[in-house]
């Protein structure tokens, strides 16, 4: 409840924009021509007199508005915008991007204005909270509200420490002092007290105000308070000495006050309550916001303290007032914030809002940041643009800081200045004439105006005859002495340079802003995009779809250009083609400059300096930046910045890792091995870019852990590497794939030795078989102890004893008899007869035995397959061979420096290698080849890699072709369906896309439907060189869906799935609850799967989802229910739980049946009337209709229940999935699966759902993807 009320008086008409003093001349005008009227007897002369008021009237208005009168209010630079609840305190962080503030609703939050994000949020207050800290250094803040309490938090712990009490009404602010542990606060219970936030204690107690107590504040340097108080008064009091008190204070001095503080000063002037005070930073003043709407500075004597001046303007009560440098910032119900200048006692500028009152202000003095909270909310903005306005001509920088043009050689890196004359704002842009020294600046004030003038030479002063045009947008050159704005039809007006209008343009579209361009040319910005306008030609060449441009940045040669938009860069060709965009949602984006020298784009945030590849648009950050600065030039790896404060910076950028993607793109493997020597560039990011870009091999080099050593040589083809790192990590599994990529290479001999060093007899087995080396297998059947084995791969051998005597081991006689009869082995068969039963073998000599036929012999492979000679790249050359590395670097010389003067566009490694073999030892027959005359027409444009020594000149090679990916492969990379992947038989991209998409951590009950899915989609044809080869189904989809892409011919499941519910609405009406279970559950796992192609399968899809989850939770409480006594009050409740469920009507009948019956045996006639009533509205049959007429007749005669149960039907709930408890509506907010959405108890979390079975309780995921 406010204790005051608060004025919410509209203004509006433009007579109350006026002050105090301009009101006071008007009414004053207005009563002298009624008291002249009192002397006038005629009509006649009471017209005349009329008509002199009304001429009065608009000469002083015109005099008021030529005196400071505001009728036009200034729009914001805003930074930060939060809409919230009222906000009624304010505290920037000193050196994080954060802004603290205290809410109406008793909230206290933590912003990011850099990034526009909430960092934290407390709501242990209980009333409004109207003042708020930053502690200076440590991790602290303190916050006072409506509650009467003060609590101190630390936001890196995000709780509240302590809390402070001994105000017993209002807290109006609370703030740190800057070097004692003290906090000080005011309240409405007239007092203001300091405290020890480290020994959680009082230190001192200052009584004397006699009405609310709005305002008290440290002084910045000395030990004084200033408070201000609602008696009208302010007083300044010292405590100097309360540095040397070291005991608390006692109950006594709390209430009554300490003598350790004294009244210094006593300031009275204000004829309304004073609502805010603060000191100077640096000088001896004070300044007042009170509800007299006026802002009053105090000056601070030794002895005295008297009213300085009064600023008049507000038309409502002034809430808060700070200073900002030289300014003087207050804030008012009356909708606007002022900016005064102290010495002219007008304000410069005035901002308002619509409806919204501002109730408090705070400063950032090091960022030039303000901070303003109102009756919506909050903003943090600023008073002037801080962006430098600059231009590079030649070899110049011109830029103008604080009404200085500085002109910075970046040869010399001399600077000169000249001064101009005063503006308030600075100018938005500048540009140069390419002829001569003239240059014009743009200023976006007053609807904006033009300065024209000429830069003079080193020690001369700008000429004052400055030619200015107003209501102008933007002004730029185009041509020798000619220059184009935007005037306020939305036209191009072109001058020369002396200011005079030579023409009119008028574009196709109209045009609202205007950029440089090249020569001739000018960017228009319009309100489709922008367009480069031939000005000669007055017609448009080239267009973009670019809005939002705040600046562009041309390339030297003006091939390439940059628009920066807030966040985002786009990069086009000088006829606007797009190259590529750099889009950074978070931060704003600075500047942007073009690398002379490469195809780099380096451009800045409001934190980093960033940049860009444009061949092939990757993005990294080299350096991040404690203040913001604009990029002016970048050549290789040098760039000029201009920072905030006027100065232009020059920086080495130690660009290794860019300088490597460079090399490593352009091919340059000699400057990657020397970067690789060196060992200056390693982590895992540049591994992985490396192997996401094709370059294993490379990567190699970088990388000492083994398994990602293994994982890369197994990919690059690198098998000794991977057979070192395998032996190092010794691994069953790391020989096993090994093995695999072994066989996959045609490496028949590394393929055995990793297959035992896995203990892999069975894939050793399988090899020897394939490659027909009977004696390896022969080996491997000998060695091992397993029978299974021997008489699997036994077979194969021809060795009939071995096999006999391992079934006779077995106990298989009747087979062993069979297997030596049949290969001829009649002694051996005689003897194992004789150890069978006499039954047994007298069926046996009665068996017919066929010979067995004659087994080929195959011809064994024991060498490794044969490999082609593939062209090997020159980065392996040159790794294998150290003695051409050694010739290429004396080609190339060791003088790195000159290397590095060289542009990497120039591919200088290719052409200083062909050019120099005769200095390499090759012979003269290049020289002949130079004298043949050109008319043999034999001079093909070929690269040809050289070959350094004669061996490499007569080597044959032959370069492999590269094997079209298979089908399957397709799909996984194209899609990201679950379904397709499954077709494909990549079932672990399949679990990772369903751990994605549905939080899926049981894949188990999925297998069969995979299992079935990849079946389906796959097909079986008979084959002469092995048993079968499966190949996959496909469709051409339709060009809308998916263009020319293959896709997977799957089942229609959506049929299947709708004749599997039909099956368990049978099993729920027949009682089989077990089943119809297992048929809901089945119908969410099989529809994992199922695909559709427009919004109505999609619909049913996820009805069929929706009912099959909603019954299956109604039957896990049905067959819990079945588990417990039927007759106690468990079983009760889940009967009434489940008519609750959204079932089919005849299905709900016969749940609210069942409730009802239970509770009427129970003896709870009142909750069985209740469920009859439910039962009757449904319609049911005629018996159980009467049954529910009867239980309602007896419960209006007896409305009773014998016992209370946890059950109200009245009050919305959930039931939890896994207790089958009911969680209202209003007290557990339930956590959800992922997949099925299932409700539970919160404590879940985390486990996986009893419904469904195989998703996660409260996962946050991307929702499955079934669109075919």
């Amino acid at each position: 409840m406010h204790k005051r009320k608060e004025n919410n008086n509209s203004e509006r008409f433009f007579f109350f924009f006026f002050d105090e003093t301009h009101k006071i001349i008007i009414i004053y005008a207005f009563l002298s021509v009624l008291f002249t009227y009192t002397f006038c007897f005629s009509l006649k002369k009471f017209l005349i007199f009329c008509i002199f008021f009304f001429f009065f009237f608009f000469c002083v208005t015109l005099i008021l508005l030529a005196a400071g009168a505001e009728f036009i209010f200034l729009d914001m630079l805003t930074k930060f915008d939060v809409r919230s609840c009222r906000v009624k305190g304010i505290s920037f962080h000193k050196s994080r991007p954060w802004v603290l503030c205290g809410l109406h609703n008793g909230t206290v939050q933590i912003w990011d204005y850099r990034t526009n994000t909430s960092i934290d949020t407390y709501t242990e207050h209980s009333g409004s909270v109207r003042g708020v800290d930053f502690h200076i250094s440590q991790p602290l803040f303190v916050s006072g509200a409506d509650d009467y309490l003060i609590k101190v938090w630390n936001y890196k712990l995000r709780r509240c420490l302590f809390t402070l009490r001994g105000h017993m009404d209002y807290i109006r602010v609370t703030f740190f002092h800057h070097e004692q542990p003290w906090i000080l606060s005011c309240s409405d219970d007239f007092t203001v007290r300091i405290w020890n936030w480290q020994s959680r204690s009082s230190v001192a107690c200052l009584p004397g105000h006699n009405h609310y107590v709005m305002c008290a504040q440290f002084h910045p340097r000395e030990d004084l308070v200033v408070s201000a108080s609602l008696d009208r008064t302010i007083r300044v009091w010292d405590i100097s000495s309360l540095r040397l008190r070291k005991q608390e204070v006692g109950i006594a001095q709390d209430l009554l006050g300490t003598t350790d503080v004294t009244l210094k000063y006593l300031l009275e002037g204000h004829e309304k309550g004073v609502n805010w005070v603060c000191f100077h930073p640096t000088k001896p003043y004070i300044a007042s916001a009170a509800d007299d709407r006026t802002v009053r500075v105090w000056r601070m004597m030794e002895s005295s303290c008297h009213e300085e001046l009064q600023l008049r303007g507000h038309t409502n009560n002034v809430c808060c007032v700070t200073y900002m440098k030289d300014f003087l910032i207050s804030d008012s119900e009356d909708r606007t914030i002022r900016v005064w200048d102290v010495k002219s006692r007008n304000p410069i500028m005035v901002f308002r809002r619509d409806t919204d009152r501002y109730w408090i202000l705070a400063t950032l003095p090091e960022k030039n940041l303000i901070a303003a909270g109102h009756d919506s909310g909050m903003q943090v903005f600023k008073l002037f643009r801080e962006r430098p306005a600059w231009v590079v001509n030649g070899k110049l920088l011109h830029y103008i800081y604080e009404d200085t043009l500085y002109s910075h050689d970046f040869e010399s890196r001399a600077e000169y200045k000249f001064n101009l004359s005063h503006h308030l704002h600075p100018p938005c842009t500048i540009s140069c004439n390419p002829v001569d020294n003239m240059a014009v600046l743009w200023y976006d004030t007053d609807g904006g105006m033009t300065e024209t003038f000429t830069i003079p030479k080193p020690g001369y002063a700008v000429d004052a005859d400055i030619k200015k045009r107003l209501n102008v947008t933007d002004a730029v050159f185009f041509a020798p002495s000619k220059y184009v704005f935007v005037d306020k039809s939305n036209k191009l007006v072109v001058c020369n340079c002396q200011g005079e209008r030579e023409k009119v343009v008028s574009p196709e579209h109209s045009c609202k802003r205007v950029f440089p361009g090249p020569m001739g040319y000018v960017l228009c910005q319009t309100d489709a995009g922008v367009e480069l306008y031939h000005m000669a030609q007055h017609t448009v060449t080239a267009e973009a779809a670019v809005c939002g441009i705040r600046h562009v940045v041309w390339d030297k040669e003006f091939n390439k250009v940059a628009f920066i938009s807030k966040n985002t860069i786009t990069v086009m060709t000088k006829r606007l083609k797009l190259i590529t965009t750099i889009v950074v949602s978070t931060v704003r984006m600075k500047s942007a400059a073009f690398d002379e020298q490469r195809n780099i784009l380096y451009y800045t945030t409001a934190n980093h300096l960033k940049y860009c590849n444009l061949r092939t648009g990757e993005c990294s950050t080299i350096q991040s930046m404690k203040n913001p600065a604009y990029l002016v030039r970048a050549s290789g790896d040098t760039i000029w910045m201009i920072t905030r404060e006027g100065k232009v910076t020059v920086q080495e950028l130690d660009n290794l890792e860019l300088n490597f993607k460079l090399k490593l793109q352009q091919q340059a493997y000699r400057e990657v091995i020397k970067i690789i020597h060196r060992k200056q560039l390693q982590g895992q990011a540049l591994v992985g870019y490396l192997h996401k870009h094709g370059h294993s091999e490379i990567a190699l080099h970088f990388v000492t852990e083994p398994f990602t050593r293994f994982n890369l040589a197994v990919e690059c083809g690198a098998l000794e590497i991977a057979k070192s790192t395998a032996m190092e990590l010794n691994q069953a599994s790391v020989w096993r794939r090994l093995a695999e990529a072994a066989k996959t290479n045609g490496d028949i001999q590394l393929a055995q030795f990793a297959n035992s060093k896995a203990l892999n007899f069975h894939g050793g087995a399988l090899l020897s078989l394939i490659t027909g080396n009977m004696a390896a297998l022969g080996h491997l059947v000998d060695t091992t102890n397993d029978d299974n084995f021997k008489l699997h791969y036994g077979l194969y051998l021809s060795d009939a004893q071995k096999r006999v005597q391992i079934l006779a081991n077995a106990g298989q006689l009747p087979l062993a008899y069979l297997t030596a009869k049949s290969n001829g082995l009649d002694d051996l068969a005689s003897a194992i007869l004789d150890k069978m039963d006499p039954d047994v073998s007298e069926r046996m000599l009665k068996a017919k035995v066929h010979p067995i036929s004659e087994i080929p012999k195959p011809v064994a492979v024991t060498e490794n397959w044969p490999m082609l000679q593939v062209e090997e790249s020159m980065f392996a050359r040159l790794l294998k061979e150290p003695g051409q590395l050694n010739a290429a670097q004396a080609v190339l010389g060791d003088d790195e420096e000159e290397e590095d003067h060289a542009g990497a566009g120039w591919d200088e490694d290719d052409y200083d290698d062909t050019n120099n073999n005769a200095g390499m030892g090759m012979d003269g027959e290049r020289e002949e080849r130079e004298v043949e005359g050109e008319g043999w027409d034999d001079d093909l444009e070929i690269q040809v890699p050289p070959d350094y020594g004669a061996d490499g000149a007569q080597k044959g090679v032959y370069v492999v072709p590269v094997e079209h990916p298979p089908l399957p492969q397709h799909w996984v990379e194209m899609y990201s369906l679950p379904a397709f992947h499954v077709a494909a038989g990549s079932f672990a991209t399949a679990f990772d896309l369903l751990r994605r998409q549905i939080g899926l951590c049981d894949p188990e009950p999925l297998k069969p439907y995979m299992m079935n899915l990849w079946t389906s989609a796959n097909a079986s044809r008979p084959s002469w060189i092995v048993s079968s080869v499966v190949f996959p189904l496909t469709k051409y989809p339709s060009g809308e869906q998916r263009g020319a892409h293959h896709a997977p011919l799957l089942p229609e499941y959506i049929p299947v799935l709708t004749e599997k519910l039909r099956a368990g609405y049978t099993a729920f009406v027949e009682g089989r609850f077990a089943d119809a279970q297992a048929h809901f559950v089945g119908i969410m796992h099989q529809a994992v799967f199922a695909t559709y192609e427009d919004e109505k399968q999609r619909a049913s899809l996820l009805e069929l989802i929706t009912i099959a989850s909603e019954y299956a939770r109604a039957l896990s409480v049905q067959l819990h229910c079945r588990s417990i006594d039927g007759n106690s009050k468990e079983a009760l409740e889940l009967s009434l739980y489940f008519t609750h469920f959204k079932l089919q009507r005849s299905h709900l009948t016969l749940a609210l049946s069942q409730a009802m019956s239970k509770a009427y045996k129970m003896k709870n006639i009142k909750t069985a009337t209740a469920v009859a009533r439910r039962l009757l509205d449904q319609d049911p049959p005629k018996t159980k209709a009467n049954q529910a007429l009867a239980i309602v007749a007896e419960g209006e005669r007896n409305p009773t229940d014998s016992e209370k149960l946890e059950y109200d039907e009245r009050n919305p709930f959930s039931l939890c999935s896994f207790s089958h408890r009911p969680m209202y509506k209003g007290t557990i907010d339930p956590i959800r699966c992922s997949y099925c959405h299932s409700p539970a108890h919160p404590e879940h979390k985390g486990k996986a759902c009893p419904v469904c079975k195989i998703a996660l309780l409260g996962a946050e995921t991307a929702g499955l993807v079934n669109r075919a």
